[in-house]
C-alpha cells in the first residue's frame, strides 16, 4: 500500500518533468501585436461560425469550422479526431508540419484554444491562441477583410508524437480519489452544483473542485484577455489547483477544459484534457455523480 500510495504522488512528477522546463504563456498565447509583426510568418485559422467570418476577419485568414477538428466515436461527440482525420484536416487546409498556426474566435470563445490544443495533441507544437480573439485585433484597427481566404492544399502531413496531454474516461476513472490527482471541473457553477442539466444527469464527477474557466480571462477595453500569469496561479492556488498534483480537466464536451488545459500547459503544470468530459460520464449510468458542492481548501503546498 505505501508503494502504491507513493506511485500516486510520483506519476504527477514525472508526467510534470516531460513537459518543456521553462514553459510560459506565451508558449501557447499570443497577443495582437506579436501576430502584426509576424503575420507573413504563420497562417491564422479564424474558427468563428461562416457568418461572422463573412462579416469581417483578419486579413489572409482561413475560415475552419469546429465540426471539421471534432469527432464523434462511440457515440460520444467533440472527441479529438483520430490521426488520419487529423492528418486530412491539415492537408487539405495547406497546413505542414512545419507551419506556424495562430488560431481564434470571439474573446470569449474556448474554440480556438480546442484546435489548438488539437493540433498540440497531435504532435504539431507551433501552434497558438491568439489573446483577445477577433474583437482585439479589430478594435485596434489592424488589417481585415470580407473575401474568403483562398486555401492552397497540400498533402503528406503526418502526425507526430508529443507529451500526452488527453485523458480518456479509463484513465479518470482509475484515478478517483488518489491523492496525487486533482480533477478539475471548469463548467458554470449551476452546471456543477447540478441545478442546470445539460446530460442525462447533473452534477459533476465525484471530488472534482470548480472553477469557472472564464475567470482565467479579464475585461480591458471592453474585450476579454487572459490574466496575468501572478493573477491566474494565484486563483488556481485558491481553488486547490496546484502544479503538485496531476490536473484532469473537464467541462461539458472538453471545449472550454482545452483552454484551461492550455493555460496550465503554459503555467507549467501536469494536465490533461477529459474531451469526453460531462457528456460522456453523465451518460454512462454506470459512472458516479455526486451533487454535493465542495469548497478546496487552499494548498499548503
Amino acid at each position: 500500500m505505501k508503494r502504491l500510495a507513493l506511485f500516486s504522488w510520483v506519476l504527477p512528477l514525472l508526467f510534470l518533468t516531460a513537459l518543456p522546463a521553462q514553459a510560459a504563456l506565451g508558449d501557447f498565447f499570443v497577443d495582437t501585436a506579436w501576430l502584426a509583426v509576424h503575420r507573413k510568418d504563420v497562417k491564422v485559422v479564424d474558427v468563428r461560425v461562416t457568418p461572422l467570418y463573412l462579416l469581417g476577419h483578419i486579413d489572409e485568414a482561413l475560415s475552419l469550422q469546429k465540426e471539421e477538428f471534432l469527432s464523434t466515436r462511440g457515440g460520444v461527440k467533440s472527441l479529438v479526431t483520430t490521426a488520419a482525420e487529423f492528418e486530412a484536416l491539415m492537408d487539405r487546409y495547406g497546413i505542414t508540419p512545419e507551419t506556424t498556426v495562430v488560431a481564434y474566435a470571439e474573446h470569449d470563445n474556448p474554440y480556438a484554444a480546442r484546435f489548438v490544443w488539437t493540433l498540440r495533441y497531435h504532435g504539431h507544437d507551433k501552434a497558438y491562441v491568439l489573446d483577445g480573439g477577433y474583437e482585439k485585433w479589430s478594435e485596434e484597427k489592424r488589417p481585415t477583410a470580407f473575401l474568403p481566404t483562398k486555401i492552397v492544399a497540400t498533402s503528406g502531413y503526418r502526425c507526430q508524437k508529443g507529451v500526452d496531454i488527453r485523458a480518456e474516461v479509463d484513465y479518470l476513472l482509475t484515478r478517483l480519489g488518489n491523492p496525487g490527482v486533482t480533477v478539475w471541473d471548469t463548467r458554470k457553477a449551476s452546471e456543477y452544483n447540478g441545478t442546470e442539466v445539460r446530460a442525462d444527469r447533473g452534477g459533476h464527477i465525484p471530488g472534482a473542485v470548480h472553477l469557472d474557466w472564464v475567470n482565467l480571462q479579464k475585461e480591458v477595453n471592453g474585450v476579454r484577455v487572459l490574466k496575468s500569469e501572478k493573477e491566474i496561479r494565484a486563483l488556481l492556488a485558491a481553488a486547490g489547483i496546484t502544479p503538485y498534483r496531476e490536473i484532469v480537466a473537464h467541462c461539458q464536451t472538453g471545449i472550454r477544459s482545452s483552454y484551461a488545459t492550455l493555460v496550465l500547459l503554459g503555467l507549467g503544470y501536469p494536465v490533461r484534457n477529459y474531451d469526453g468530459s460531462w457528456i460522456e460520464w453523465a451518460n454512462n449510468s454506470a459512472l458516479p455523480v455526486e451533487t454535493t458542492i465542495r469548497t478546496a481548501a487552499r494548498s499548503k503546498e
